[in-house]
């Protein structure tokens, strides 16, 4: 009996977890069952096994800590069917990690990344412009503007249905600039294609989606370390926050299932405000 491709099917069918996600999961565990090898079998898993397996993975702490995850539910799975008796990665435990603040550009460098996008001269310029001003404006995951298709867009409501992670279903209201330029770029279609397209016509992905962008980040002399695609989230979330939104309903737009998550994001809007205290001295 195949338990990883049972426990595969359990987290698509009935956990209702996104592509990327079951993706990662199984590239872990046949990671580990490669790493067992024919002597070895998943039933007969010991703890000692567990912590050969991770001494051995050159990784950082983050990447160890999520192939541990991995590991941990799926022997929980197979604790709750019967499989095995105990799941040895019970009370292992985690790597320690250090928490990093999001990193996130500044108004001024998102303008600069916009007026790229607005003057790029390529048959693609609509599409990117589309793509970019979504991000910025709405902080959508990669994946989320991705699954986008033409008729989950409302440009009467002012709103875009997208799905969330583990596949839920949210209308997400959007401004009236980002309304008027989805408007224009429909023009009028309620199909379900897909709003950001490949050269070939097909759903782009959000690899691609990514390299895209990434692009235009270095374009523009911003793509710094600590700086990704998925800054611009980050970026959405510290505006809400600078501008007076309330956690609650900056937790609700951002789709975060904890409002710890959101939290962390205050302590970025106070760092801000104390840098700009400091323009304020008198010399």
């Amino acid at each position: 009996m195949d338990h990883i491709k049972n426990y595969l099917d359990y987290l698509k069918l009935e956990r209702c977890l996104s592509e990327h996600t079951v993706r990662v999961y199984k590239n872990n565990l046949h990671e580990f069952r490669d790493y067992l090898g024919k002597s070895g079998s998943i039933r007969a898993t010991k703890r000692k096994d567990i912590r050969a397996f991770l001494f051995s993975l050159a990784n950082q702490p983050i990447t160890k800590r999520l192939k541990q995850t991995t590991l941990r539910n799926f022997f929980r799975f197979l604790e709750d069917e019967k499989i095995i008796k105990d799941n040895p990665l019970k009370n292992l435990p985690m790597p320690k990690v250090i928490a990093r603040e999001p990193g996130y550009l500044t108004e001024f460098e998102i303008r600069k990344l916009l007026g790229a996008v607005d003057k790029d001269k390529s048959k693609f310029q609509k599409r990117n412009e589309v793509a970019i001003k979504i991000l910025v404006e709405t902080g959508f995951r990669l994946s989320e503007l991705a699954n986008i298709s033409l008729n989950d867009i409302n440009v009467g409501s002012k709103t875009i249905k997208i799905r969330r992670k583990g596949n839920v279903e949210q209308v997400v209201p959007i401004n009236k600039g980002l309304n008027k330029l989805l408007k224009a770029f429909l023009n009028g279609k309620e199909t379900s294609e897909p709003l950001v397209k490949s050269s070939l016509g097909r759903r782009m992905t959000a690899r691609r989606i990514s390299i895209m962008v990434q692009n235009y980040l270095k374009e523009v002399g911003v793509a710094r370390k600590g700086i990704s695609v998925h800054s611009l989230r980050h970026s959405y979330c510290v505006r809400l926050l600078e501008k007076g939104a309330s956690l609650r309903a900056t937790q609700i737009l951002l789709g975060h299932k904890s409002i710890a998550t959101t939290e962390r994001y205050t302590h970025l809007t106070k760092n801000q405000m104390a840098k700009e205290v400091k323009l304020s001295r008198i010399d």
